[in-house]
């Protein structure tokens, strides 16, 4: 019996005999040196090609590092992961980032300023010290810190904007890396839920291409700042049709 993912066409099908492909005749030594020689020119090309993008974007690297005030290795990172550092992120706690964490938190209350390696060399003594039961207990109170300081972010208007421009910035740029990695395309829109926040739809395709030919995969006409407000309308009615239509019938926008 066929599976549910096996087709009609493929079961009337006559099953087709794999033969092994008959040995090709060994190269000779000539044909060795000479493929070989081959490889080694075009392995030399792409060395080259390469070494020449490698410094060329460490360069660009410095250039923006200096026009916007960033250190190289952030746009490195953006440059050569893709985004894909955002999507493997740290599962466990380390404790003695929560200890070194807690110690900067310290030191700022007393009006003192310590970098990284201060802070070891002041406290890692007294981080050694620690207990398994301590050290966990650390954990638990980086971890309800850090979950604080989410919220606090997200209480005022301003920083809700802050906090949308940034998500939608990451998932671009995990778009484009998946895109860069693996080869895929796609496009999304956040909209707002709420008539307290102000916000327009945000929109993003991976292609141009993409976004033109909605019109012909939906058959219908399609401009996208004009889905994006009636997807708003729709989230800011709760979800309900007869809510969204009195809305737009009304002049929402």
């Amino acid at each position: 019996m066929p599976t549910a993912f096996t087709t009609i066409a493929v079961e009337t099908q006559p099953h087709i005999r794999h033969t092994q492909a008959k040995p090709r005749a060994p190269l000779t030594a000539d044909q060795r040196k000479e493929k070989k020689e081959e490889r080694e020119i075009k392995q030399d090309g792409i060395d080259a090609a390469l070494a020449k993008w490698y410094d060329e974007s460490v360069a660009l690297a410095e250039d923006l590092s200096i026009k916007y005030k960033q250190k190289p290795k952030y746009f490195l990172e953006m440059m050569f992961q893709g985004g894909a550092r955002m999507v493997h992120q740290q599962a466990k706690t380390n404790p003695y980032n929560a200890f070194r964490a807690e110690k900067a938190a310290e030191c700022r209350e007393r009006g003192e300023s310590k970098n990284v390696p201060k802070l070891h060399v002041d406290y890692f003594e007294e981080y050694q010290n620690l207990t398994d039961t301590e050290k966990e207990a650390l954990i638990e109170r980086f971890k309800d810190t850090k979950t604080r300081e989410v919220k606090l972010r997200r209480a005022t208007p301003r920083a809700k904007i802050q906090d949308v421009a940034n998500i939608v910035r990451n998932i671009k740029l995990l778009m484009v890396g998946l895109g860069m990695r693996v080869g895929v395309e796609g496009f999304f829109c956040i909209v707002r839920n709420s008539s307290d926040f102000h916000m327009q739809p945000q929109w993003f395709f991976t292609s141009r291409e993409l976004e033109q030919y909605m019109p012909i995969a939906t058959r219908r006409k399609w401009v996208t700042a004009e889905v994006g407000m009636k997807a708003e309308a729709f989230c800011i009615a709760g979800c309900d049709v007869l809510s969204t239509s009195h809305l737009l019938l009304w002049g929402f926008y």
